[in-house]
């Protein structure tokens, strides 16, 4: 913990940005111990798990591999056992995003059903896709849109045996034949899952190259169903993300009112409470507590989905608290009444901290559950409507119990979100051609995907805003998604005056369009509405995805979703850069091959870098040399 611009006034640096550092401060002070001091307490960490060589599979663990003992009891390698551990870890993450593309569907019944508070929010999109499945797409909307949640429901349970049809609708040609000779294409989500389990007990595979294969399937299967496909029912039901104008950072919090933050990943119980909060009974309510009103907050990717929307399903937004990591600090402000944890990354932290001051903690989906948390509205679209008043009125009896210790950092930045396909086809007339003229001329050298989480091991957000800040400089064009989009709206690279940080061809396009040179395109499950983006850029040019000057990073990524997303760029073609190292070191056989051996097979590989201006320089060099071979 060094000192930086972004400390507060004689404190310690934790964090790229000052209320955090501020608010550090003041839980140090109160005596509350906070995630960047239980980081510091398990320094050293384990060796063997940052290598990935550790497993307890079975009762003769757990073993390790060291140079005194290079094989386990049974005889697994090292190679083995870290590829084994990185299936576990892409099983976590696929599964989550298949919990939450069923949530979507069993909600698009719902709404058709009229149980909901929703309606279709683009019909257009419907029945685009309704076509793309073989629906007939002029039958009424909320016929075809039950048939087609009813097809997602159908995909998730094929057999591994059954090739997933959204990738061979959607994967580029090129892509697909790529991934049909490594046979690396997915079948039904839940059968992969089920597979890659039993590949991944104790003794049934121990080949490192299949179980790595079997990590492209997950990841390609959690790609085109829990990416691409959560888009799409996502945007079917609440609205295609429009451009929106809003706010970032805890300064952003209203004293005043009554104070609830939607935290996690899925939104559809944050957008119900919104629309309640406008309801006159619940404005009432509010207001007889003392209070002049009712503010809904975004925290992590729930807030960014929250915020793109924010044009016109998510009115009655506040803004965009921050990503994950400051969770606690949020909360220590005094001022939060209600926390709503979604789908996932709701730390055990956070109660120790809301049990000091008045903060309530409801869990509202069913597989998130917090020791000593025994308020519980489990999601049910039948019931959402009803549940949102009942989350309000909540936050309106803690707001009752508010104490007067409240601590609010001034600052905040505005920031626009919204971007897309959709959106930047808007912005550019219709045709990507302006875009891709800028490309070829060197207006925008690239463009890179800055995206995923954010961990205090990187210095919250420092080594991903170093990044985007080094890209951008060399006339780079940003995208990030995730956590990372948290980052850049809290620092002011998501106003179109941060062009005024980009290289000269970059700022001269930003000005001329009146965006950003760090295009917000939401939340970590929008790392598809990215790939979707490479597929439209790529079919443009009539080249493969894989030679065009575009590059990934995920410069602090943190747990098995964002392992998934990585596995899935590379996959698609593109070069990925990971900080920090990802627990595979202890295998020269797995490291070599995602670090070399991948790209011969699919045109991309991983980039491992810590020092994140050798990491932004390191794809600049990968960006120009794609630039060379097309010629441009």
């Amino acid at each position: 913990m060094t000192s930086c611009s972004a400390c507060s006034a004689q404190g310690t640096c934790v964090s790229a940005h000052r209320s955090t550092n501020e608010m550090y401060d003041r839980t140090r002070a109160m005596g509350l111990a906070t995630i960047f001091d239980r980081y510091e307490a398990q320094q050293p960490q384990c060796g063997f798990g940052m290598q990935g060589v550790c497993c307890q599979l079975c009762s003769h663990g757990p073993c390790r591999i060291t140079k005194k003992t290079d094989v386990a009891i049974c005889g697994a390698t090292a190679d083995t056992i870290v590829a084994r551990n990185l299936v576990r870890l892409a099983v976590h993450g696929t599964a989550a995003y298949t919990h939450h593309l069923e949530e979507l569907a069993r909600t698009i019944k719902a709404t058709v059903a009229g149980k909901t508070p929703f309606k279709i929010g683009d019909e257009a999109k419907l029945r685009e896709i309704a076509s793309l499945v073989g629906l007939d797409a002029k039958k009424p909307a909320g016929e075809l849109a039950t048939a087609l949640a009813d097809i997602i429901l159908a995909e998730l349970r094929k057999g591994s045996d059954e090739p997933l049809a959204l990738v061979n609708l959607l994967a580029p040609k090129t892509r697909l034949e790529a991934w049909q000779e490594l046979g690396v294409v997915p079948g039904g989500v839940l059968s992969e899952i089920r597979d890659a389990l039993t590949k991944s007990m104790t003794s049934i595979d121990t080949d490192p190259v299949d179980l790595l294969l079997t990590v492209v399937r997950l990841a390609l299967a959690a790609g085109y169903m829990g990416l691409v496909g959560t888009i799409t029912i996502q945007d079917i039901l609440l609205g295609t993300p429009s451009l929106a104008q809003s706010e970032a950072d805890l300064g952003i919090i209203d004293p005043e009112t009554v104070n609830i933050v939607a935290h996690g990943h899925v939104p559809l119980v944050a957008t119900a409470v919104i629309q309640a909060s406008q309801d006159p009974e619940m404005l009432s309510l509010a207001k007889k507590a003392g209070a002049k009103g009712i503010r809904v907050y975004g925290s992590m990717c729930t807030g960014q989905e929250l915020m793109q929307r924010s044009a016109t399903s998510a009115k009655g937004f506040a803004g965009q608290l921050s990503n994950w990591l400051a969770q606690e600090y949020y909360v220590a402000t005094g001022a939060v009444d209600l926390v709503m944890m979604d789908m996932n990354c709701s730390i055990p932290g956070l109660k120790t901290v809301a049990d000091r001051f008045h903060t309530r903690l409801v869990s509202v989906d069913r597989i998130v559950r917090m020791a000593g948390v025994e308020d519980h509205v489990d999601y049910a679209p039948e019931k959402v409507a009803e549940q949102a008043r009942e989350l309000i009125k909540m936050a309106i009896t803690a707001y009752k119990n508010r104490g007067q210790d409240i601590h609010i950092p001034p600052y905040k930045n505005p920031a626009v979100a919204g971007f897309g396909v959709e959106t930047i086809l808007g912005a550019l007339g219709g045709s990507l051609d302006p875009l891709l003229d800028a490309v070829k001329k060197g207006s925008i050298k690239g463009i890179a995907a800055v995206v995923g989480c954010t961990n205090n091991r990187n210095g919250h957000d420092t080594r991903g805003l170093t990044i985007m800040r080094e890209l951008i400089k060399n006339n780079v064009l940003v995208i990030a998604a995730g956590c990372m989009s948290s980052a850049a709206e809290i620092e002011g690279l998501m106003r179109p005056e941060a062009a005024d940080q980009a290289g000269e061809g970059l700022r001269g396009i930003c000005q001329a369009l009146g965006i950003p040179p760090v295009l917000n395109f939401g939340s970590c499950v929008d790392i598809g509405r990215i790939g979707v983006a490479v597929t439209a850029i790529a079919g443009a040019l009539g080249v493969d995805p894989a030679q065009l000057p575009v590059v990934a990073s995920a410069p602090e990524y943190l747990e098995q979703k964002a392992v998934v997303d990585g596995v899935f760029a590379v996959a698609f073609g593109i070069t990925t850069h990971l900080g920090p190292v990802p627990p595979v070191t202890g295998s020269e056989l797995v490291t070599k091959i995602l670090t070399q051996d991948i790209e011969g097979l699919t045109g991309a590989k991983f980039l491992v870098e810590e020092d994140p201006e050798k990491a932004a320089q390191a794809m600049l060099a990968v960006i120009d040399s794609k630039r060379q071979a097309l010629g441009i």
